[in-house]
């Protein structure tokens, strides 16, 4: 319930504190229909059925002097037709929405991240293993000026999160920052930022409470084509009653817009996180276009870890094509207790969505994505595929259908199930 009060809140202040004119709603509302002949992922007994699935995606953006906000939610409603599992709502939402209290001096923002995780990623993503988290934020930054280009800047934030089963994920937190942003010029930007955070678990006997400092130098820089955006610094961990951590912080990231139509992305991490961090910083699954509520690749732990990533994405629109690619690389190395680190693991990534008009009004398309993980303590692999073919047709400026068929493959070491499945999805949708 906390959860849905949260993105309630937070969608009720995104349209309720501007004039219609700021206002910008768009939707899409979804009837599908799912068939598939192992719905319950099983290597031993699967069951062929199908699914039911009403479906609503918005986009709430508002851009007045003094409200901001960019909402974006899914909500599925899925019902098993022939009864393998309980009809079921699922849901996602990234909103964020920041109120100008004081023009240029004082703001006080409210995000919210809703997504869909799986309890064990060794498990199939079948209902029985997947829970809905949530991670809400909300808190003031005032604003102070120096001189013409020195600027501070004063944040207090109150971090609240929440996982459906995974009981040890919920905790309160506490995050106060000091920041000084110096203007090189029109395009260029460096910063010097101390942040603290106190992380207080609802279960102390589940999770160990701690607190994370971390001071770091920013530097941002967006020209016509390039848009640059690196921090470096360290941080250090304090637990309560384990022994406490430290280690580099180092976060880039550049996109390259090659041409009006081709963008190229490449993004790169070294720092100590978790969870509650990485869901509330927007981190989610590559959207390879398979339709629904996507589920996250993240395990749903209190537990900290350092993170090394590497990942490049390419973006092509032109008149009869469009692409999207992902290549990501990822190692996890967890900080405390032993069952935390059952989840120590290298992954490798990669996605692929690409449709090509072969009329005006009717795309064909093929999509795809792969993951493979190894597991540090067991050295156990699994490997998961998903690739697929689809067909759209636009029958009216707001309405439309389309088909997709997919296979789903999973091949997994000793304690977790493999599996195949096949799957056709039919949907009409109406768009404003």
């Amino acid at each position: 319930m906390r959860a849905i009060a949260r993105i309630v809140a937070t969608t009720a202040l995104a349209t309720g504190c501007q004039p219609a004119l700021a206002l910008r709603v768009d939707y899409a509302l979804e009837l599908g229909l799912v068939h598939s002949d192992n719905i319950n992922l099983s290597a031993s007994d699967p069951v062929s059925q199908s699914v039911l699935i009403p479906h609503l995606a918005y986009s709430i953006s508002e851009s007045g002097s003094a409200v901001q906000a960019e909402v974006n939610g899914v909500l599925e409603y899925r019902d098993y037709l022939g009864d393998a599992f309980g009809s079921e709502f699922r849901g996602s939402l990234n909103g964020l929405v920041n109120w100008s209290m004081v023009p240029e001096r004082l703001n006080w923002t409210f995000a919210d991240n809703l997504g869909l995780y799986p309890v064990s990623l060794r498990n199939p993503d079948v209902p029985g293993n997947l829970q809905q988290t949530n991670v809400f934020t909300t808190g003031p930054t005032l604003r102070f000026r120096f001189t013409p280009t020195l600027q501070g800047q004063a944040e207090l934030r109150y971090i609240d999160s929440y996982a459906e089963e995974t009981g040890a994920f919920d905790s309160r937190r506490y995050t106060a920052a000091l920041r000084s942003l110096y203007e090189i010029s029109a395009t260029r930007n460096l910063s010097v930022n101390l942040e603290h955070q106190r992380i207080d678990f609802d279960d102390n006997l589940l999770a160990e409470d701690y607190r994370r400092t971390s001071a770091f130098v920013g530097y941002t820089q967006a020209l016509s084509q390039l848009d640059l955006n690196a921090s470096l610094g360290y941080s250090r961990l304090d637990f309560d009653h384990s022994a406490n951590a430290s280690g580099p912080l180092a976060r880039a990231s550049v996109d390259w817009r090659a041409s009006e139509r081709s963008t190229f992305g490449l993004g790169m991490a070294w720092q100590y996180t978790d969870a509650a961090t990485s869901i509330s910083e927007g981190a989610t699954a590559f959207d390879a276009g398979f339709g629904g509520v996507g589920i996250g690749g993240a395990a749903i732990t209190p537990e900290v870890y350092q993170e090394r990533r590497i990942d490049g994405t390419y973006l092509l629109q032109s008149t009869r094509l469009n692409l999207a690619t992902l290549l990501r690389y990822g190692t996890f190395r967890y900080e405390q207790d032993l069952a935390a680190l059952a989840n120590d693991r290298d992954e490798i990534g990669s996605g692929l969505n690409l449709g090509y008009l072969l009329r005006p009004t009717l795309t064909l398309g093929v999509t795809a994505e792969a993951t493979r993980r190894r597991f540090s303590e067991t050295g156990l692999v699994d490997r998961n595929y998903r690739y697929g073919a689809y067909l759209s047709q636009q029958i009216t400026r707001h309405l439309r259908w389309r088909v997709d068929l997919a296979r789903n493959e999973r091949h997994a070491d000793d304690g977790a199930e493999s599996y195949d499945e096949n799957s056709i999805y039919l949907r009409l949708v109406y768009t404003n």
